[in-house]
């Protein structure tokens, strides 16, 4: 494809064992396509309900791979097929440049990229080997194989200086951080009246590992709170549980756009993280961005790294995981003080103005594209 002046526009690719709900991915399509990138997906339709090639907003979705679904056993045997259809198809393909997420992904761009010299960047949301307790010996060759990648990558995108530990820490000159900043989208008009009761949002993965138990305990019991929750249910039970009470009204999933404004109607942002898994304890939320985008102050349990940032930065709360009783409290005593919550909405939306919006990421990640293509 070229573009006005007549020239081929530079081909880029983007790939991950995902779909195209991912959180990241219609964003950085846009960013590559208004830098003058001819811009493409390829990436895995884990629950089947994709064509194999189709457009979306424009740009071309590939998958070369169907079913398997998320966090159960078969990928045991999903993932290493798709690192194998990956690579064949990147040995393949014409591009000039792979914009590759998690290791799942960029294993095989990075043998590819040894055969072909292909450029490709190294996005990493969650690093790999603090995922689960993995047995020996998956742990330490999950870390090789993770240097190794980043050995050969161009740049490396995580989103918060806590996820540069373990084989990370030696390219700290080839990393950016980028966090998962929205774009500034207006409140919409179609957006139903706020509700006079007090209103917190839980919207994601709504797991037992990500507090949905936990909050849905306290908010049992305190009748002037209503739970808005929107996305997708990992357990069964979680489902019904919260199905089950008058306080919630659930959304369901919806698209990230609309996601990214649900905040607009809550007077606080739930996020959760279980710090049994030492991948939580580095989270670094999208719903945050989102949050301060909206002016929304957000809660957090105080064991993650980030607590302290929330607190230092004055844009949220933080309890301890697990306590409901000291969950249950707080929740009542922002919805009797919400004069304090929304001063903390405005300091929240100061700091998207001034340091957590997409434009200002889109600067770093096109200037390490920008290098990775030179070298």
């Amino acid at each position: 494809m070229k573009n006005k002046n007549g020239a081929q526009r530079t081909r880029v690719l983007i790939v991950g064992s995902t779909d195209d709900e991912h959180n990241r991915l219609m964003k950085l399509l846009q960013t590559y396509s208004d830098a003058g990138y001819n811009v493409r997906f390829v990436g895995m339709d884990r629950r089947r309900r994709r064509p194999r090639v189709h457009d979306i907003n424009g740009f071309r979705c590939e998958y070369i791979m169907a079913g398997w679904g998320y966090a159960n056993w078969r990928l045991l045997f999903g993932y290493p097929l798709w690192v194998l259809r990956l690579l064949r198809y990147i040995l393949t393909t014409q591009t000039e440049l792979v914009h590759a997420f998690e290791l799942d992904s960029a294993l095989p761009v990075a043998i590819a990229s040894w055969c072909r010299r292909i450029p490709f960047i190294y996005d990493v949301q969650d690093n790999y080997d603090l995922r689960h307790s993995w047995p020996f010996p998956l742990k330490p060759m999950f870390r090789l194989l993770d240097r190794w990648v980043i050995g050969r990558s161009r740049g490396v995108i995580v989103p918060d200086e806590n996820r540069i530990v373990g084989p990370f820490k030696r390219f700290r000159d080839k990393i950016a951080i980028i966090p998962n900043c929205p774009p500034d989208l207006s409140c919409p008009d179609s957006a139903p009246a706020r509700d006079a009761t007090f209103t917190v949002l839980a919207m994601g993965q709504l797991a037992q590992r990500r507090g949905i138990d936990l909050l849905l305990e306290a908010v049992r019991h305190l009748g002037h709170i209503r739970l808005l929750m929107a996305g997708r249910f990992v357990e069964p039970w979680l489902e019904a549980k919260a199905l089950a009470m008058r306080q919630v009204e659930f959304r369901g999933w919806i698209p990230s756009e609309t996601a990214i404004r649900l905040p607009y109607e809550a007077d606080l942002v739930f996020a959760f993280y279980d710090p049994s898994y030492a991948v939580n304890i580095l989270a670094n939320a999208q719903k945050w961005f989102d949050a301060m985008m909206t002016g929304t102050p957000v809660l957090a349990n105080r064991e993650i790294a980030n607590a302290s940032w929330i607190e230092r930065e004055g844009f949220g709360y933080v309890c301890r995981y697990g306590d409901v009783a000291e969950l249950a409290n707080l929740l009542k005593w922002i919805g009797e003080n919400l004069p304090d919550a929304e001063r903390k909405g405005r300091r929240a939306r100061k700091l998207f103005e001034e340091r957590y919006n997409w434009p200002l990421m889109e600067k770093k990640l096109l200037t390490m594209v920008a290098i990775a293509l030179q070298q």
